[in-house]
C-alpha cells in the first residue's frame, strides 16, 4: 500500500516530464543518422576503436569519450534514441531541482516551458546524434554535478556513492571544452562562496577540483586541437594571427549578444522580463524602474523594429547580420560602432539590475550573477578559440541553459502569484509557437 502510495506521489509531482518525455521520443523517430553522423557510422568498418581514438586524439580533437560514443550509437540507433529521450529528461529534471529541491509540478512545467523556446535546429548543424552527443549530453552531466555540488554547497553529507557518481559526472561533462570552462567556473564560485559562508568544504571538493583541472589540462595538451586549430584558422580566419586583443573581444563578446537579441530564441526576453518584474517590486526612485525597462524594450525594438529605423538608416539592418570573424567593428561604419554601443548599454543596465537584486537580497545577487557569468564565459571563450567558434549556433546552447536557470530563479523566488498569472500566458504561447516551429523542422523540412 505504501509503495502504491510513493508511486502515485512520484507521478504526480513529476507527470510534467513524462508528458515532455513523450513528445521528445515522437520527435526522436525522425532523428536518424545525417551529416557528420552518417561519418562517424562508418569509421569501424575498417579500423578499431582504438585506431580511430588514436589518429583522433593526434590529428583532430581531445573528445575522445564523446567521439568513443558517437562510434557506438550510430551503429545502434534505437537504443541512442532511447538513451537520447533519457538524458534530455534528466537535463529537464535536474535544472528543475537545481533551482528548487521542492519544485511543484507547476514549476516543472515552467521549467520545461522555458526550454521549450529553444529552437531544436540548432541541435542538427552536425547531424542529430554528432551534435547532441557533442553539446546536449555534456550539458546534462554538467547539471548532474551542479546537483551534487550544490549539496556541497548546502554543507549536506555525500554519501560515497554520489561522491563517485560526481568524478564519472565530471568526466564525461569535461570531455567537451565549454563543459569543462562551466565546471571550473562553478566549482570555483563554489569554493568561494563556502569560504564567505564559512561552510566546511568537503574533501570531493577538492577531488573534484582536481579532476576538472586536469581534464582542461587533457584538452589543452591534446596534439589534435592544435591541428585543428591550425587548420581551421587557415580555412576561416586566415588573418586571425593579425587580430588585436580588441579584435578577441569583439567576437567573443557581440556573437553572444548578436544571438541573444536577433535570433529567433526566446529565452532572452522572457530572462529580461523576468528581471524587470523582478526589479519593479524593489522599493526605489521611479525613474530606476523605468530604467530597468530599457534593456527588454531595448531588445524588442531591436528585433522587431529595427527595420522601421533601416529606412531612413539603411546601415542600421547591418546589425541583424552574423557577427564576422573580426568581430562587429568595422572602420568607418557608424553601424558597427552604434551596435557596440547597444550591446555595451544592454550589458550594462543588466548587470546593475542584478545589482539591485543583490541589494535586496545577496544571495539571489550572487546565484544570478554566476550563473549568467558562467553562461556567457561558455560563449565569450569562443574568441581564444575559433574551432569552438565556427561550430555555429549550437555552442550557445550552455548561454541559453544559464539564462533558463536564471529566468527560473526569479520565477520560483522572485515572482508573486498574480505576477505568475500574467507572465505565463505569453510564455505559454511563445512555447506552443517554438515547439510548433520544432515539430514542422523534425518531420518536415530537416532534410530539405
Amino acid at each position: 500500500m505504501e509503495k502504491t502510495e510513493s508511486i502515485k506521489q512520484f507521478l504526480k509531482r513529476n507527470y510534467v516530464f513524462l508528458i515532455a518525455g513523450v513528445l521528445i521520443l515522437i520527435w526522436h523517430t525522425k532523428m536518424g543518422v545525417n551529416l557528420d553522423s552518417t561519418w562517424f557510422s562508418i569509421q569501424l568498418d575498417e579500423k578499431s576503436y582504438l585506431e580511430f581514438l588514436t589518429e583522433r586524439y593526434q590529428g583532430w580533437s581531445s573528445r575522445l569519450l564523446i567521439e568513443m560514443g558517437l562510434l557506438f550509437f550510430t551503429n545502434h540507433m534505437i537504443l541512442w534514441r532511447i538513451v537520447d529521450v533519457i538524458i534530455w529528461i534528466f537535463l529537464l529534471y535536474g535544472v528543475t531541482k537545481l533551482i528548487n529541491d521542492d519544485y511543484s509540478p507547476r514549476f516543472a512545467g515552467v521549467i520545461c516551458l522555458f526550454f521549450s523556446c529553444y529552437l531544436l535546429m540548432d541541435m542538427n548543424s552536425a547531424g542529430w546524434t554528432a551534435t547532441i552527443n557533442n553539446y546536449l549530453w555534456p550539458l546534462a552531466f554538467l547539471v548532474g554535478f551542479l546537483l551534487i555540488l550544490k549539496r556541497i554547497i548546502l554543507g549536506q553529507e555525500i554519501k560515497w556513492y554520489a561522491g563517485i557518481a560526481g568524478i564519472v559526472l565530471i568526466f564525461l561533462a569535461c570531455n567537451h571544452e565549454q563543459a569543462a570552462a562551466a565546471a571550473l567556473g562553478s566549482a570555483v564560485c563554489a569554493v568561494i562562496y563556502m569560504v564567505w559562508k564559512k561552510v566546511t568544504i568537503s574533501r570531493w571538493m577538492w577531488v573534484y577540483l582536481a579532476l576538472i583541472l586536469a581534464n582542461l589540462i587533457f584538452i589543452l595538451t591534446c596534439p589534435g586541437n592544435a591541428v585543428r586549430k591550425e587548420l581551421e584558422i587557415s580555412a576561416y580566419f586566415k588573418d586571425y594571427a593579425e587580430l588585436t586583443l580588441w579584435n578577441k573581444l569583439d567576437m567573443g563578446v557581440t556573437p553572444v549578444c548578436n544571438y541573444s537579441v536577433f535570433q529567433n530564441h526566446y529565452i532572452f526576453l522572457i530572462f529580461l522580463a523576468l528581471l524587470c518584474i523582478a526589479v519593479w517590486k524593489i522599493q526605489m526612485a521611479k525613474w530606476k524602474k523605468f530604467l530597468a525597462l530599457v534593456p527588454l524594450a531595448g531588445a524588442l525594438a531591436a528585433r522587431y523594429l529595427l527595420n522601421i529605423v533601416a529606412i531612413v538608416f539603411p546601415g542600421a539592418a547591418n546589425m541583424k547580420n552574423p557577427v564576422s570573424g573580426k568581430g562587429t567593428f568595422e572602420p568607418g561604419a557608424l553601424w558597427s560602432v552604434a551596435a557596440i554601443a547597444f550591446y555595451v548599454l544592454l550589458m550594462a543596465v543588466v548587470l546593475w539590475e542584478i545589482f539591485l537584486v543583490w541589494k535586496e537580497n545577496t544571495n539571489s545577487g550572487m546565484f544570478l550573477l554566476a550563473v549568467l557569468g558562467i553562461g556567457f564565459g561558455t560563449g565569450f571563450m569562443m574568441c581564444f578559440a575559433p574551432s569552438i567558434w565556427v561550430s555555429g549556433p549550437r555552442t550557445y546552447l550552455y548561454w541559453q541553459t544559464a539564462l533558463v536557470i536564471a529566468a527560473g530563479y526569479l520565477w520560483n523566488w522572485h515572482m508573486r502569484k498574480s505576477d505568475k498569472k500574467i507572465m505565463i500566458i505569453p510564455i505559454f504561447i511563445l512555447a506552443l509557437h517554438v515547439l510548433r516551429l520544432n515539430t514542422i523542422y523534425i518531420f518536415f523540412t530537416q532534410y530539405m
